[in-house]
């Protein structure tokens, strides 16, 4: 019985190691500190993590399995980086879902969830003024989730996270971009300003061309990205 005691807490430990490792990993793959396309040695992470190198494969292996990362023929792992044609894909289905979800959301808003909105509006603002790209990054998955909850389309909602979640790790780069940053931010004040003026057809809009200008960025960001490494 006490090596079975011994068995559970050490396996609690180690997938609590993992999860730890899984998030840390994640959100430098999300913020930039891992660029797309970058080779992740296994032995490095270990020593600048301070683990064993078998919870580093063990984590490598989960965000492989969640799309973050690709091992290469040789068994190397890199961060991945989509395509001109995937992030195009990926754009076009997002347009239309979250263009639907803006429009439900209008429609459907209750005084409550469109002041909620405001004050999720105002982080990203302030994030946007402080120039702190990870926080308004944060800010604006929040704005966004928000948005989709307040459809009421229970499904819709799980499509739209879905779709987020697969194209997260680049996402952010796009905000490096000069002006970039500026034009998002007002892009959102147009989104905003659909809610407060009850137009359910300016929101749709305003949310299509919000993920048309940001494709059309993230495109150009790993075009520069992919210069820089020549």
């Amino acid at each position: 019985m006490i090596i079975g005691h011994r068995s559970s807490r050490a396996e609690k430990k180690f997938k609590s190691l993992t999860k730890l490792l899984f998030e840390q990993l994640k959100d430098a793959i999300v913020s930039g500190k891992l660029q797309p396309g970058e080779r992740l040695l296994e032995a490095k992470l270990a020593a600048s993590l301070k683990v064993e190198a078998f919870a580093v494969r063990e984590v490598l292996r989960k965000l492989e399995a969640q799309g973050y990362i690709t091992f290469q023929p040789d068994n190397q792992p890199i961060d991945s980086k989509p395509t001109h044609e995937e992030i195009e894909d990926h754009y076009a289905i997002a347009g239309v879902l979250e263009g639907l979800a803006a429009r439900l959301a209008v429609e459907r808003a209750r005084p409550e969830e469109v002041q909620h909105l405001t004050q999720l509006h105002h982080s990203l603002k302030e994030a946007s003024q402080k120039r702190d790209l990870m926080r308004y990054f944060k800010a604006n998955n929040k704005f966004h989730r928000a948005i989709a909850d307040i459809a009421r389309n229970e499904r819709l909602y799980r499509l739209i996270d879905q779709l987020r979640q697969d194209i997260q790790k680049t996402r952010i780069l796009a905000l490096r971009l000069p002006e970039r940053l500026e034009y998002s931010m007002r892009e959102h004040d147009q989104i905003l300003d659909a809610f407060l003026k009850k137009n359910s057809q300016l929101a749709e809009s305003a949310m299509v061309r919000h993920l048309t200008n940001h494709m059309k960025t993230l495109q150009k960001a790993l075009e520069t990205l992919k210069g820089e490494k020549k």
